[in-house]
């Protein structure tokens, strides 16, 4: 269907447009003539309708709908739907003789709202298509960079950074003919056709909005959820978490199973080949999906601390191996090192810039260009090594002994004789253990320095794989009797100052224990049945300490929902005097217009003022929906107080509505303390162009209107900007958001985003 100018001037609204794109991707490739006269009548028939119904209010007395561009009236609805009716009698007529159809099944994920932010998007078909074609056709709003893939007869659409949360997608596609691939013989001799063309809508889960006290992952406060085997015994034989939550895994060399892309179905790899590889690194979901081959080849892979990136080996001709940084989509970054043996253990990362690794029996530290970092030579034969995820030191169990060394000042600080098992905390501090005949003890550094016994294990007991909770309140580790195999382990807390001493789970084993920077899953391995290793996940979950905050919450939640039925009496009985003359003075809709719906809200952010401790400030975003589809979002600023021992909404502030279009959107911003300041972490729902993300285009002004000083960067994978500024205690700022920020496709802000109320 070419350009039709009627068309264009009548459909202006956004939903209209997406009608006038079904039309226009609908004809396929080639159609059996259709009576023209058929075609000509029905179109007249429906033109003049809609220029009768579609008149401006004016030009017809009586009338009660207006033509605006926000607002889509049931005339327009009733054109589309004659225009639908005629597309659907054309498609019918011009493909049934034609033809057998495919069919594309969405049930798993139309109009879904909880699809995980990880996880690929799959559409499934039920017959052979031409699949080139097809993925050339996919696009996702907001925009976001995917790589796509078959799977059989699945189109895997993966991400290249995870799903923003509490987003609306929409995913469109046009299926093409195609002959079958197959080497049977063909049983007929045209094409195979897919419906066309095909979109998709589905809403990503809810992201945890940071609350106004931290929770806290102290042992008494963390719960242990539900387990979940990842892989089968054999098919993965190391992996560790990403920052953003996800896993990078070593894995069989050609391995298929189930829901893995084969080889030729992964984007091609630039770099050495690796000849003979037994294994590659792959990029799994936290929910066991495999996303991407990134090393063919590959072992031991380390994630860089601030995400990204990840050091591996990859074997090349005649036991030689590299070390180089890929990007998380497989990209190569540079080669870093090159040794003449097969490498046994993963690299260390030293904060984000530095790299250390044994070559073999020597210790070797080169920065992430290749540089070599002058050390004094050190003997390391099967000792640990760890490095600090905030910048220069390396904790080293070397031949001569463990220790500590600071690539700042080149200074070595001795451990306790017999250290091991090191473990660097978010915050910097360090924890090891030392064996005796009787047991272990545990050690803690602050800032890696002075270290000090806190804990014994009971007697009998040893204790190994330490790994801190992501808040550094706590340690997670394996127990076992002395002497016993890796199969005895037993999953334990202990709180950094060595009290709480717990069992975590059921007296099962948990070896390896690796907890992800969210805090929300442990990585482990347990023996199976057959005597094999499985990896598994566990979920977790920490204690939210400020049960006023709680509260608080809890009342905005009864109040949201009241709104969201259209339930004014309820919504009003969470409205102090003060509140309920705000909604009826003009500050902010309490139920939604005539015509539309509240369909949907979530909390922006939360903040405790600083005047007192029962007042709270709550952003909300709800979403507004005409014809079940969702056109515009506002946001609320609630001012919640204790009154008689109930929180009530005291005041609001309302923003004008933004329509949902096609440019980025802020999803939610939160202020959190960072030493000697404040980090101010705003979220976006698109993958964004970096250079457009600036102090220019992002700031936090003052009360005057004047933007703070701030530096800021941008992390593509969470699709977040992060000011580091200082902030006055008692003060309060406006964020501001300013629409020379675009996405991938160059698409700006629809419109400027102003939050006010960031209060100290």
């Amino acid at each position: 269907m070419t350009n039709d100018p009627e068309l264009e001037e009548l459909f202006q609204d956004p939903a209209h447009r997406e009608v006038i794109d079904l039309l226009k991707m609908s004809r396929p490739a080639a159609s059996p003539p259709l009576d023209p006269n058929f075609r000509t009548t029905l179109r007249i028939r429906l033109m003049t309708e809609a220029r009768r119904t579609l008149q401006p209010r004016g030009a017809r007395r009586g009338f009660p709908f207006s033509l605006r561009p926000r607002v889509l009236v049931p005339a327009m609805a009733a054109v589309a739907a004659g225009f639908l009716v005629v597309l659907g009698i054309q498609v019918y007529l011009q493909r049934q003789p034609e033809s057998a159809m495919v069919a594309v099944d969405l049930s798993r994920i139309q109009n879904k709202s909880n699809v995980a932010t990880g996880e690929p998007i799959v559409i499934p078909f039920t017959g052979p298509v031409d699949k080139d074609a097809v993925a050339k056709t996919v696009v996702i709003e907001p925009a976001t960079s995917v790589t796509k893939q078959w799977v059989g007869d699945n189109l895997v659409i993966v991400p290249d950074h995870p799903l923003a949360p509490n987003t609306t997608y929409t995913v469109s596609l046009k299926a093409s003919p195609t002959t079958s691939t197959s080497n049977k013989p063909a049983v007929q001799s045209t094409p195979t056709v897919a419906p066309s063309p095909v979109i998709v809508r589905f809403t990503t889960v809810p992201a945890p909005i940071a609350p106004a006290v931290p929770p806290s992952y102290r042992s008494g406060s963390v719960s242990y959820g539900q387990e979940n085997r990842l892989a089968d015994a054999g098919t993965v034989f190391n992996g560790g978490w990403t920052p953003a939550g996800q896993l990078l895994l070593t894995r069989p060399a050609g391995l298929a199973g189930p829901g893995w892309p084969t080889p030729s179905a992964t984007a091609t790899l630039s770099g050495p080949p690796a000849p003979k590889a037994t294994t590659d690194v792959w990029l799994m979901s936290a929910l066991s999906t495999p996303i991407r081959l990134v090393v063919p080849g590959g072992s031991f892979p380390a994630a860089a601390p601030s995400g990204g990136v990840f050091a591996a080996w990859q074997v090349t001709s005649g036991n030689r191996a590299i070390l180089a940084i890929w990007d998380l989509q497989g990209n190569p970054q540079g080669t870093i090192a090159t040794i003449d043996a097969l490498p046994d253990r993963a690299p260390v990362w030293i904060g984000s810039d530095r790299i250390a690794y044994v070559n073999p029996g020597r210790l070797a530290i080169v920065d992430t260009h290749g540089g070599q970092v002058d050390t004094q030579p050190m003997r390391v034969q099967h000792g640990n090594l760890a490095g600090s995820p905030l910048g220069t030191l390396l904790a080293i169990e070397s031949a001569d002994g463990s220790i500590v060394l600071d690539l700042g000042s080149g200074s070595l600080s001795r451990l306790p004789e017999g250290a091991t098992g090191f473990a660097w905390s978010p915050k910097g501090d360090l924890a090891f253990v030392v064996a005796q005949p009787s047991g272990s003890v545990l050690y803690t550094a602050v800032g890696g320095k002075h270290p000090q016994p806190v804990a014994t294990s009971p007697t009998g007991q040893t204790w190994s794989d330490l790994n801190w909770a992501p808040d550094a309140a706590s340690l997670m580790l394996a127990s076992k009797p002395v002497g016993a195999s890796s199969s005895a382990s037993r999953l334990m807390l202990i709180n950094a100052d060595g009290g709480g001493l717990r069992d975590f789970a059921s007296p099962q084993e948990y070896s390896s224990p690796q907890w992800s920077s969210h805090g929300d899953l442990v990585l482990f391995t347990r023996q199976d049945e057959a005597g094999g290793r499985a990896f598994w996940t566990a979920t977790t979950a920490p204690s939210e300490a400020d049960a006023a905050a709680k509260q608080a919450l809890a009342e905005v939640e009864r109040f949201m929902q009241a709104r969201l039925k259209g339930d004014g009496v309820t919504a009003q009985d969470g409205l102090d005097p003060a509140g309920l003359s705000a909604y009826q003075g003009g500050a902010s809709s309490l139920l939604s217009p005539a015509g539309t719906k509240f369909e949907r809200y979530y909390l922006v952010t939360v903040q405790q003022t600083g005047s007192s401790p029962n007042k709270f400030l709550v952003g909300v975003r709800i979403f507004v929906s005409r014809s079940g589809v969702q056109r515009s979002f506002f946001e609320e600023q609630l001012t919640l107080v204790l009154k008689d021992q109930r929180y009530l909404v005291d005041a609001v502030t309302s923003t004008p509505p933004v329509l949902l279009g096609h440019g980025p959107t802020v999803l939610s911003y939160d202020v959190v303390p960072n030493s000697p300041g404040y980090q101010v972490r705003v979220r976006f729902d698109a993958d964004l162009r970096p250079e457009t993300v600036t102090t220019d285009t992002i700031q936090v002004r003052d009360s005057d209107g004047k933007p703070v000083s701030a530096t800021i960067n941008f992390d593509p994978e969470n699709h977040m900007a992060v000011l580091s500024l200082t902030l006055r205690p008692g003060s309060t700022y406006q964020l501001v958001v300013l629409t020379g920020v675009t996405d991938i496709n160059g698409v700006t802000l629809a419109e400027e985003y102003h939050a006010q109320g960031i209060s100290r």
